[in-house]
């Protein structure tokens, strides 16, 4: 027997994949990895030209020339595409690797799993770009997180930003995972599953705000050549 993935059916009721994926062939499931992988691609694009990010090139505007600017912005756009594709790689891939290994579920099927994460992370970055476009600015930190709690008693800005990524699609996500995976593999036990699950968001949220501090000014200075500074 074959089945259809289907994003929003599947996503509210995950047991009904696990019982399909031991039961039965997915099909065009290719197909569905190509248009979440494109739409994030998009999407990360469509924030960086829009100005989502790039703070840390308006200075620039003052010690270089337009040519040099301009070429920072295009070395911008084609490094967010590039962790565009790491990031969304690494929570479908990686990540459906790395459950393989704690739970001993195939790599295989784990992969519709992490597609419907991958999907509720554009998603939420949809929602927070859709927002932020509609006010007509930014901020540092994103309203779905514990960041804007964080900010208000907390002066250290790296574990701010770590904070700034366990948002309420965190927790969704870890509930979508342990469901999926206790219906797998029939453990009862959900406290030590659900432990590991935050155990890995904490370090991924860890991580990505190690990434935001890369001193991306220096960065664009080294690229161009330092543009005016050198005339």
């Amino acid at each position: 027997m074959f089945f259809d993935f289907k994003f929003w059916h599947f996503l509210t009721n995950p047991r009904d994949l696990t019982n399909k994926l031991q039961t039965s062939e997915m099909r065009g499931f290719t197909k569905r990895i190509w248009i979440v992988f494109l739409i994030g691609v998009l999407l990360f694009s469509l924030r960086e030209i829009w100005g989502m990010g790039t703070q840390s090139l308006t200075p620039l505007l003052s010690t270089m020339t337009t040519t040099d600017y301009t070429l920072a912005r295009y070395a911008s756009l084609v490094g967010t595409i590039i962790w565009a594709i790491i990031y969304l790689a690494f929570h479908f891939f990686g990540i459906a690797y790395i459950l393989s290994l704690l739970t001993g579920i195939p790599f295989k099927k784990l992969l519709p799993l992490q597609l419907l994460v991958t999907g509720l992370l554009l998603l939420e970055k949809a929602v927070i770009f859709l927002v932020f476009t509609m006010i007509g600015g930014t901020a540092n930190v994103s309203f779905l997180s514990f960041g804007p709690l964080a900010i208000t008693f907390l002066d250290n800005l790296y574990i701010v930003f770590a904070l700034n990524q366990i948002t309420i699609t965190t927790v969704l996500i870890i509930v979508l995972q342990s469901r999926f995976i206790r219906s797998y593999t029939g453990i009862p036990e959900k406290r030590n599953l659900l432990l590991i699950l935050i155990g890995i968001h904490l370090v991924m949220a860890l991580i990505t705000a190690a990434i935001g501090f890369i001193p991306m000014e220096g960065l664009f200075n080294s690229i161009v050549g330092g543009g005016a500074l050198h005339e």
